[in-house]
């Protein structure tokens, strides 16, 4: 019996790990989706005395590991310090990866790994092709360090004054200030960071770490490369960004850019219109950015609150999310920049997109057209079955879940500690969840036969679109 029971697990194991590269991120994320679950449920977890919820305990770790942020239960009163140190571990290591996570302690070891798990990790994390991909995982990590680092000694001076003690505000910050670079949302404070809507220094930390925690490790090396040749060196050749990261900075800016004026135009007429001119200004930052996919908030955020023009902005938003390669969800920026880019060379009667004076492949097009097919329909899915289950308003019911899949964490009440959600209906959110931070396509990926390209192909023929 034991060796039948071995013999299964070990043909498990060479399914989930010794497959794709998608099939690898699929099963790493959903052991550490279980470990999660299994560790929120114990009672040490709770600051109650008794068990959690499995439902509720796979919900939270699910937006743990999907940096998610939406919640069933209370942060900081439900959960004691060893389930918001459980929570807090789940994040980072979902934030980076759990491949990238594995691959740097393996470094930092001087362990030598397979090649199978070096070409894994050449898949997932995509580095340019003149560079070890060792390079880049060490770079992610430790920029993820410093980026933390430097977001908690920010918000420790900010929160100084707010806390008695000196471990309270360390705890806070840190906590804070992972979630924030992780794009997670997670607050231990039971309003999130609306109680700070006028402090010009949280706003500013937490927005520059949801920034560059969601633009991606690629951008932020390409930008590093491009800010020490300027600043510092000035010899030889001129580094140039790469046509993605171009594409990332320019997606990200004018979304920022609509994002900040829709809110603040709208909102200075609607929920702010009582707010001081510096508070609707950071408002309007902070509500322009938290979407790209963090899920603080510093404007409540109940139904009602908020106009219907930016409620369906702000959805928009979510719905984009952040950039490959980066801590957060969404079908990410360069999809969007790409399908733009496809409808005007269709527009303008050319057979391929460009970019940047690059042309851009068939393959790259029809993965983005996958990419937001896909999307909607595990969105129209999801959507269908909480109308089935749950008794909230449609716009709560659509908000959610666009929130769930894009891995944001806002809320308009369908969630949170109060919520009235059925067992089904916090399943399908957590499968919303989950299909957002991996992806439609990885998720597809991962469980179809990897198959030779065939060395033929059909004639064309014509059918009528539009």
């Amino acid at each position: 019996m034991r060796e039948s029971f071995a013999r299964l697990g070990s043909r498990f194991l060479r399914f989930a790990f010794g497959g794709s590269a998608a099939r690898t991120a699929v099963a790493s994320f959903a052991c550490a989706i279980a470990l999660g679950t299994l560790l929120l449920t114990l009672p040490i977890s709770s600051r109650g005395e008794g068990w959690t919820s499995p439902v509720d305990a796979l919900f939270t770790a699910t937006s743990a590991v999907c940096v998610t942020g939406l919640l069933v239960k209370s942060t900081p009163d439900h959960w004691s310090l060893f389930g918001q140190l459980v929570i807090l571990t789940l994040i980072q290591v979902g934030g980076l990866g759990i491949m990238t996570m594995g691959a740097f302690v393996a470094i930092m070891l001087q362990r030598r790994l397979s090649m199978r798990f070096e070409a894994v990790m050449t898949d997932i994390v995509e580095p340019a092709a003149v560079e070890s991909v060792w390079t880049l995982v060490r770079f992610i990590c430790l920029f993820t360090l410093v980026a933390e680092v430097l977001g908690a000694a920010s918000l420790f001076f900010a929160w100084r004054g707010d806390f008695a003690g000196f471990w309270g505000c360390f705890y806070h910050s840190v906590f804070h200030s992972i979630s924030a670079f992780c794009n997670a949302g997670f607050s231990l404070n039971n309003d999130s960071l609306t109680r700070y809507v006028d402090s010009t220094p949280i706003n500013v930390a937490v927005c520059l770490l949801i920034i560059f925690g969601g633009i991606g490790f690629t951008v932020v090396r390409d930008l590093k490369r491009y800010a020490g040749w300027w600043l510092f060196s000035r010899r030889g050749r001129r580094p140039q960004l790469s046509t993605h990261s171009k594409l990332v900075l320019t997606v990200t800016g004018v979304l920022l850019v609509v994002g900040f004026l829709g809110v603040f135009v709208l909102e200075s007429f609607g929920a702010l219109r009582h707010a001081p001119l510096k508070t609707k200004v950071l408002a309007a930052l902070f509500q322009s950015v938290t979407p790209r996919t963090a899920g603080f908030n510093t404007v409540e955020m109940s139904r009602g609150t908020l106009g219907p023009a930016t409620v369906f902005l702000l959805m928009a938003l979510m719905y984009v999310g952040g950039s490959p390669g980066s801590t957060a969800g969404g079908i990410k920026t360069s999809t969007l920049g790409v399908m733009i880019a496809s409808i005007v060379a269709t527009l303008r009667g050319r057979s391929k997109a460009h970019l940047f004076n690059h042309s851009l492949s068939e393959e790259t097009v029809h993965r983005v057209a996958s990419i937001i097919l896909l999307s909607v329909a595990a969105l129209m899915g999801g959507i269908f079955v909480l109308l089935v289950t749950e008794t909230a308003a449609f716009d709560q019911i659509v908000f959610d879940a666009i929130s769930a899949f894009g891995t944001v964490g806002l809320s308009t009440g369908l969630t949170g500690p109060s919520t009235t959600m059925t067992a089904l209906g916090k399943v399908a959110v957590t499968a919303l969840m989950f299909v957002g931070r991996l992806g439609p396509v990885t998720l597809v990926l991962s469980v179809a036969a990897l198959k030779e390209r065939a060395v033929y192909s059909y004639p064309e023929d014509q059918v009528l679109v539009g």
